[in-house]
């Protein structure tokens, strides 16, 4: 019996936490317990799709830069995790290759991935007209300062001419360029009644039209160009000199930059303007860009755009870079992607051959300018249809 009535003690005791060490009922808690091991609830700060950022990857920023390093790197996930859906990777090998100064291996690589992926939305997006082209090279050739001493040798047409008279004149022109060759202009001017030799003097490249300073640009001195038509007539154009050198130039500046993006960020301008005062303290521009810029393209780069010239960037880009003086840093300023500060390093005068050369040059550059659009319009496009919750906003 004494026997029975310890096991029921000993049961109760159990039941109701009367057992050494053992917790009371009131105690005990039921449900989803938080987990004691990997990662806490409190240490996420942002979720971005499947991913997510934590406090350890924040927290190896200055508090004063943790807002700006959230945004970038929410973006940099958005990216790598577009790149592993299109399937871009990159190999040890394109990352050996790639592996300079103190950039760590996963850092390189994830750069390289983005590039990739860069490069695929701007081949996807990017198409790019003769016009673009032409207006570029027009815009470029006011920018210099190059003068020629022109003659113009012209076969003038009837306003009224029909098809018949325009072949007439065509033919004129022909036997003039032959003569040109062992004659003077004058003494073959002289021959025909719509012929007329003009000295033009001195001309700037920048003031003279369009269809003439294209085929200028690298011409020879003393040779007699194509003709060339325009509501005037026939013409044939010749340099007798040239000042500012033996080929035209184009002003160019090196530039550097930081992009805080505005589009899903209000505080873009709050962002920008602590930067600025950042780098008016005295902080390396390139330190500051690769820190905390959004331009992907040159971020990693310390903001390096390289040699930049007229027609390359949008207007507010333009303009800013152009009237910042070597050295200096600018304003904080806006343009369609969002807000900038820029520094000039250096300006020069860069040398053109010719007009091919000329055209060439102005494609590449149309097709980045429209490749950082098409970039920056793909980017907003990738944040808006992304699941992005940020969970503090002490940081």
């Amino acid at each position: 019996m004494m026997k029975k009535q310890l096991l029921i003690l000993a049961l109760s005791s159990g039941l109701f936490g009367v057992s050494y060490g053992q917790p009371a009922v009131s105690e005990l808690s039921f449900g989803p317990k938080q987990e004691t091991t990997g990662r806490t609830l409190d240490d996420i700060v942002a979720v971005v799709n499947n991913d997510v950022i934590t406090r350890r990857e924040i927290s190896r920023f200055a508090p004063k830069d943790r807002q700006a390093a959230l945004q970038n790197l929410i973006m940099r996930k958005l990216l790598l995790q577009a790149a592993k859906q299109h399937n871009i990777g990159v190999g040890d090998t394109a990352v050996n290759k790639a592996s300079k100064g103190k950039m760590s291996r996963q850092t390189l690589q994830d750069k390289l991935i983005i590039e990739k992926l860069q490069q695929q939305v701007a081949a996807s997006y990017v198409q790019i007209s003769d016009m673009e082209v032409a207006d570029m090279v027009e815009k470029q050739l006011q920018q210099s300062a190059d003068e020629v001493r022109l003659v113009d040798m012209l076969v003038q047409i009837p306003k009224t001419a029909d098809p018949e008279a325009l072949n007439k004149a065509q033919m004129i022109a022909q036997e003039v360029l032959g003569k040109l060759a062992k004659q003077s202009g004058q003494s073959v001017a002289a021959q025909y009644p719509s012929v007329r030799y003009n000295d033009l003097g001195w001309v700037k490249l920048s003031q003279i039209p369009a269809e003439f300073s294209k085929v200028l640009i690298g011409a020879e001195l003393n040779k007699y160009s194509s003709p060339i038509v325009d509501m005037d007539g026939i013409h044939l154009l010749k340099v007798l000199d040239r000042k500012g050198g033996a080929v035209s130039t184009i002003p160019e500046a090196k530039v550097r930059h930081i992009l805080i993006r505005d589009k899903g960020n209000p505080q873009a301008k709050q962002m920008i303007d602590k930067i600025y005062q950042q780098l008016k303290k005295g902080a390396k521009f390139s330190d500051v860009a690769q820190q905390f810029s959004q331009d992907p393209g040159s971020a990693t780069n310390g903001g390096d755009l390289g040699w930049v010239r007229p027609g390359q960037m949008v207007p507010a880009f333009e303009q800013m870079m152009f009237s910042t003086k070597t050295g200096k840093i600018s304003r904080p300023f806006k343009s369609r992607f969002g807000y900038h500060i820029l520094t000039v390093e250096k300006r020069r005068k860069a040398p053109v051959n010719n007009r091919k050369l000329l055209e060439a040059q102005a494609k590449k550059a149309i097709f980045e300018r429209r490749a950082a659009e098409e970039w920056d319009m793909w980017l907003a496009r990738l944040r808006e249809e992304a699941h992005i919750e940020i969970r503090t906003d002490k940081l």
